[in-house]
């Protein structure tokens, strides 16, 4: 997903439907720009999220029984990745559910 394509949902969302939190927040790594809004389905949340690209992952373990696993991530400094989340507030569940997206924008 580019920049452009989630500034047209974002939009979208604030047209259609009552927005009542806009936010950023930091991943690590990455950073998520967060809507949260209530449409006819109930409250949800869309998070466009970009970070760098995962280019390698390195597993260091020794073969003792009992030993500890270490696992090495290696990001790309050029190159990045963006993808949208798009959740559902479940009032029984007390918590946010995800949503497969694939034609709901």
């Amino acid at each position: 997903m580019t920049k452009d394509r989630w500034q047209e949902i974002k939009n979208q969302i604030k047209e259609s439907f009552e927005v009542f939190d806009e936010y950023s927040e930091e991943l690590d790594p990455g950073q998520a720009e967060v809507i949260e809004f209530l449409s006819p389905q109930g409250k949800m949340m869309a998070k466009f999220i970009t970070k760098p690209k995962l280019l390698d992952k390195k597993t260091i373990y020794s073969n003792r029984a009992g030993s500890g696993v270490k696992v090495d991530y290696i990001y790309s400094q050029d190159d990045f990745v963006s993808y949208l989340e798009a959740f559902i507030y479940s009032d029984e569940e007390d918590k946010w559910r995800k949503l497969e997206i694939d034609n709901l924008f």
